[in-house]
């Protein structure tokens, strides 16, 4: 399967993760990525510091499915740094 659309990021299915699942003390954005259909891939940056310089990662990432019409999201797979 190919996908030829460019990726958008979704404000709304990040406000509805943090929400499900928390905003970390050390957060410093969140992405909603549309992979296919109503799935998506969310990650979730925070800030660390490392030999005194400050870095970002991704503290948490998740794969979704965002059903729009309930403002629903169940979380299929996730990973944590």
């Amino acid at each position: 399967m190919q996908n030829d659309k460019a990726s958008v990021e979704n404000d709304e299915v990040c406000d509805l993760m943090l929400n499900m699942v928390g905003k970390p003390s050390n957060f410093f954005k969140c992405k909603a990525i549309n992979v296919y259909d109503d799935r998506y891939r969310v990650n979730i940056y925070c800030t660390r510091e490392v030999d005194g310089i400050e870095g970002r990662h991704i503290s948490s990432s998740y794969f979704i499915k965002y059903n729009e019409d309930n403002k629903e999201i169940n979380i299929i797979n996730s990973s944590k740094a």
